[in-house]
Formats: structure tokens, sequence, C-alpha cells
């Protein structure tokens, strides 16, 4: 693969129901605190610049879309022109990854063919998980999804190994 000498700008979208756990990912990853977060009204936007070493750079515009379904509505639009895609869940919520298949059609139908990372949020409750790693991976089998991680924001568990991964399956997909 060439070096890229320009620096990159990737719109990357991150889905799912409310409260999983999107905006305190998004806020870990950019602050690199541990930051509970309100309801999402709409979508919140937020960048960040990814070093990818020898290869250069790249900046991630992220748009945070709300999980409410009255918001719904306005996902299609938003996910035109994403290279990108996180999609949530909550290892405590058995509803939070069966919503996913919506959320996964309504981006597949509206983005440019994104490569799409499959997030467990919140695996620091293991005391409250009711979704083993297992059904998360049956998931990222069945719908083909590129890339699968388990997370935590209150730990930073795998935050920043999400979006450097996501980061280097666009450059592959995009620029390969």
């Amino acid at each position: 693969m060439k070096t890229m000498s320009r620096q990159l700008l990737f719109k990357v979208i991150v889905v799912g129901d409310g409260g999983v756990g999107k905006s305190t990912m998004v806020k870990r990853l950019t602050t690199g605190l541990f930051i509970p977060q309100k309801i999402t009204i709409g979508t919140d936007l937020a960048s960040i610049q990814i070093d990818m070493g020898a290869k250069g750079s790249a900046k991630l515009q992220i748009w945070d879309f709300a999980g409410e379904k009255r918001f719904r509505f306005f996902l299609p639009n938003y996910a035109r022109g994403a290279l990108g895609c996180v999609l949530c869940y909550d290892i405590t919520r058995y509803q939070s990854i069966e919503s996913l298949i919506e959320w996964y059609k309504i981006v597949k139908e509206n983005a440019a063919n994104p490569v799409f990372v499959l997030v467990g949020c919140k695996s620091d409750l293991v005391e409250k998980r009711v979704l083993d790693f297992n059904i998360g991976k049956q998931f990222q089998e069945k719908y083909k999804i590129d890339y699968f991680f388990e997370s935590s924001s209150k730990s930073g568990e795998n935050n920043q190994l999400i979006f450097q991964t996501l980061t280097e399956g666009i450059i592959e997909k995009k620029l390969a």
C-alpha cells in the first residue's frame, strides 16, 4: 500500500438503540475520559485524528445518531456518504441487539458499501450481562459485519482499537 501524503477525511456514523453507550463511547474516544452522557437529540458531531503510523493519518468525522425511534426517519439521509458504521448494542439488554437488524438495513441501503464494526458496549457490567460474546459473533457472521468488538467506555477497553480498526478497514476497502 502506498504511503498517504495527504490527510484523509472519513464520515463515520455510530448507530444503535438509545442508552446503549454510543455517545459515551465517542466521548471516551475524543477526550480519553469516561463521561456519562444524556440522551442525544438528533445527531451529535465529533471528529478525531487517527494516526496510522507510516501510512499517515486520517480524520474521522463521527456522526453520533440518536437511538430513539422518533429520530430514525432521519437516518437514511445521515447515512449517505458514510464510509464507516459502528453498530452498537448493550450486552445487558437483549432487545438492543435485535434492534440492530433495522439499524443495519437502513445504513446498508443508504450508504455506499461502508465498513461495519459491531460493538457490544458496557463489557464492564459482567454481572448484568444477558448477551454473551457468541451472540455478537453470530450476529457478525449472519450479517457479514467486517469487525466485532466488546467495549467498555468506563474502562476504555477496546475504545481506541475500534476506531483504529475501522479506519484501517476503510482505507483497505476504499483506497486499495
